[in-house]
């Protein structure tokens, strides 16, 4: 019984600090004022400075990944006269352009 006035009243708290006149959304609240032309200049910005992060980290984890590069070009090159693709002197003249 205690859970549920204590619940009661933490829900009601709000009611209760409300004065019952409309002064808490004029002025300096949530209504007019500097509050609501910045607020949503605020929330682009916030939003702003998330996409910016997760591009920052997209581009780090993507350069954090090892490119193919002359070894990867070089092992398929190693699997092209295995599946008879190219023949053994065309398989040293590649492999000579390659090391260069």
């Amino acid at each position: 019984m205690t859970r549920t006035i204590f619940l009661m009243t933490m829900f009601a708290t709000p009611a209760f600090a409300d004065s019952g006149e409309y002064g808490h959304m004029m002025g300096d609240g949530y209504g007019y004022g500097p509050s609501m032309m910045f607020g949503p200049v605020v929330w682009i910005v916030a939003l702003g400075l998330v996409v910016a992060g997760i591009i920052w980290l997209v581009s780090l984890l993507d350069h954090a990944t090892p490119q193919g590069g002359a070894s990867s070009a070089m092992a398929e090159l190693d699997l092209r006269p295995a599946k008879g693709e190219i023949d053994a002197d065309e398989y040293s003249s590649r492999k000579k352009l390659l090391s260069a």
